[in-house]
């Protein structure tokens, strides 16, 4: 199956290729963010949408009570926003400046060298998951055709 038909499929591919040398692909990983946030700007200018361009920031909610969390795996097409407002990414968690590339660098070049990373932690809400903690770590999961990822999740409850 060729890549296109696996794009209209709806099938992503989870395994990117590099070159062998990490720091070298996890460099072209974030260059390949930024362009790909950058095209979906010019996109979006283009055909005039008025479509959210940062991640949501968990609205209505007036002060968050912890509840008890557990690790599980959820799906990143599942996040939908953070807790807090960032300007860093956009709303597929593509970077949107150059500020966050050492950052970002740094968690790629840990995929790529095959390190574990901690669990991101996330609230779950009833439209989707709120980052808590690991924007950098999930904008890399998806940068890398990761379909899903490890999350200390706790579910959100008002005061």
């Amino acid at each position: 199956m060729t890549a296109r038909a696996l794009a209209a499929s709806g099938h992503r591919r989870t395994v990117r290729l590099g070159t062998g040398m990490p720091l070298l692909d996890a460099h072209a990983d974030f260059q390949r963010a930024r362009r790909a946030h950058i095209a979906a700007r010019a996109v979006g200018w283009l055909a005039r949408r008025t479509r959210e361009s940062h991640p949501r920031a968990v609205n209505g909610v007036h002060a968050l009570a912890w509840a008890s969390s557990h690790v599980r795996v959820i799906p990143l097409d599942a996040i939908v926003g953070t807790v807090e407002a960032t300007t860093e990414f956009d709303a597929a968690f593509r970077p949107t400046t150059n500020r966050i590339s050492a950052r970002w660098l740094r968690v790629a070049l840990a995929h790529r060298r095959g390190r574990s990373l901690p669990p991101i932690t996330a609230i779950e809400a009833p439209d989707g998951f709120y980052v808590t903690d690991g924007r950098h770590r999930v904008s890399v999961a998806r940068a890398l055709g990761q379909t899903d990822i490890e999350a200390w999740v706790s579910p959100v409850r008002t005061t």
